[in-house]
């Protein structure tokens, strides 16, 4: 009985290890091990990001000029990193100034050259039929230049967006199979803690 609990600690250890996706500080841009935030850094709800420009509702084939907008109190150092992001769209085409950001794993990134500021523009342009909707789903990252992970701030944003005759639900998606990691990671931390007092129990 003893060794098929310790088992199931090790299983579960090793699942929670295995939902962390494998990141570090990346200021050459983040793919999709970015979907779920900026993990290897601490989320600040004083950090807010923003898309300025998107319309309520968007027209077939339209373009629209846009700026991703971190504000953070994350200090800004110059000529130092100050930021970075992931963002995904699910309808339309995004296009960045390509010398600051890069198209990767199916969403945009910033490149090092990028790093250096906390607002990019880009261009939107929405799908070809107006009874569709977009999800624009960015995290945005302040970083204070020190090259690692302490003392910066993420957050993320989202939006929903519908065209003017789509009359569909416009609430957010969630993952695949409804959990974020955030939600994944209390339900591993709360089997593993299960485990340990089944084990205590098993020894006692």
């Amino acid at each position: 009985m003893g060794d098929v609990i310790r088992n199931m600690g090790l299983f579960a250890m090793l699942t929670i290890l295995l939902m962390f996706p494998s990141v570090s500080s990346v200021p050459s841009g983040v793919g999709i091990e970015g979907n779920e935030g900026c993990l290897c850094h601490s989320r600040m709800e004083s950090t807010t990001v923003n898309l300025i420009g998107l319309p309520v509702e968007y027209g077939a084939n339209t373009t629209y000029d846009v700026q991703l907008l971190i504000n953070s109190p994350v200090e800004v150092v110059e000529e130092q990193s100050q930021g970075g992001f992931r963002i995904t769209v699910s309808n339309g085409t995004m296009v960045f100034n390509e010398s600051e950001a890069q198209f990767l794993d199916n969403g945009w990134t910033h490149k090092n050259n990028g790093t250096y500021q906390r607002s990019w523009n880009f261009t939107w342009t929405s799908p070809n039929d107006n009874m569709s909707r977009s999800e624009f789903l960015v995290y945005g990252n302040a970083v204070n230049g020190n090259d690692g992970q302490t003392g910066d701030g993420w957050n993320e944003y989202s939006v929903v967006l519908p065209g003017t005759e789509y009359e569909g639900d416009l609430s957010k998606s969630s993952s695949i199979d409804g959990l974020g990691m955030y939600d994944k990671i209390l339900l591993a931390i709360g089997l593993c803690a299960l485990v340990g007092m089944l084990w205590s129990a098993g020894r006692s």
